[in-house]
């Protein structure tokens, strides 16, 4: 009788290891799903975060250009004091066009 205690005792401690390597299992398959879940979250951010750098690169080149443009245009000398008043004067006359339709 004690020889099937014994074997009675052997059982449980391998079903009990079954169910432990089966509930380990099921958690690591868990994990590598989560894991894989996870990989393409990175990889859809870091695609994201690509597109925003190019166009972030794109605005900064754009400003660049108009910056050098803007000095050019006011370093060139190339339009006289009277030309600078006449386009004074336009660009206030356009002005006062706005604000009129604004206020109608």
């Amino acid at each position: 009788m004690p020889e099937l205690s014994k074997y009675d005792l052997f059982l449980d401690e391998l079903n009990s290891l079954e169910k432990q390597i089966y509930y380990f299992i099921q958690k690591g398959t868990e994990v590598l799903e989560a894991n894989e879940g996870l990989n393409q979250r990175i990889n859809t951010l870091e695609k994201e975060n690509d597109a925003l750098k190019r166009k972030i690169a794109e605005i900064e080149s754009k400003l660049s250009k108009a910056l050098l443009n803007e000095d050019s245009f006011i370093n060139a000398e190339s339009l006289k004091l009277e030309d600078r008043e006449a386009l004074r004067s336009k660009i206030s006359e356009l002005i006062a066009k706005i604000d009129y339709h604004l206020r109608s």
